[in-house]
């Protein structure tokens, strides 16, 4: 059975890293933060594409993306590594159940750098599977040693 906390593309790109958020690495600089969000699009695409697959639901790679102290919409990282766990395991027995078409995100921007390095991330998601439909989008991150993870709105209740 699919988990109920279905791992939705704005928890995505909102959508988990073992590194803690110290703060105040100082992100700065045009340069800087074009290729920390140029690489985010870039890995987050893959990651996404991947996610029609039970190792890529499990991909710690995936999980990586995602700030120890992500929190969005009363998710937690600890929430959506269950749930891509529980949607791995269905996907295991049941291959047609797949909930993820196919997406990529492109133009993203790194804005507000705060002293801590959190960030908000804009750009657009595009899911091309059986007809092309974009939307753009805004997520906190944080922006740690030039990689930016996602970090969420740092709310405990849901928008849903």
């Amino acid at each position: 059975m699919i988990s109920k906390k279905v791992f939705p593309y704005s928890l995505i790109l909102s959508a988990v890293l073992a590194l803690s958020a110290c703060g105040g690495t100082g992100v700065s600089g045009a340069a800087y933060l074009e290729t920390a969000a140029t690489n985010f699009s870039t890995n987050m695409s893959s990651l996404i594409s991947a996610l029609t697959t039970t190792a890529g639901l499990n991909s710690k790679s995936l999980t990586d993306l995602f700030n120890t102290k992500y929190l969005d919409g009363g998710f937690t990282k600890a929430d959506l590594v269950t749930s891509l766990a529980d949607n791995a395991t269905a996907l295991g027995t049941t291959p047609e159940l797949s909930l993820f078409p196919l997406a990529a995100i492109s133009n993203t921007k790194l804005t507000g750098c705060d002293s801590n390095d959190i960030c908000t991330l804009t750009g657009t998601l595009t899911n091309s599977d059986a007809d092309t439909t974009s939307i753009d989008f805004s997520t906190k991150v944080i922006v740690l040693s030039g990689v930016v993870y996602l970090y969420g709105d740092q709310s405990s209740t849901s928008s849903i």
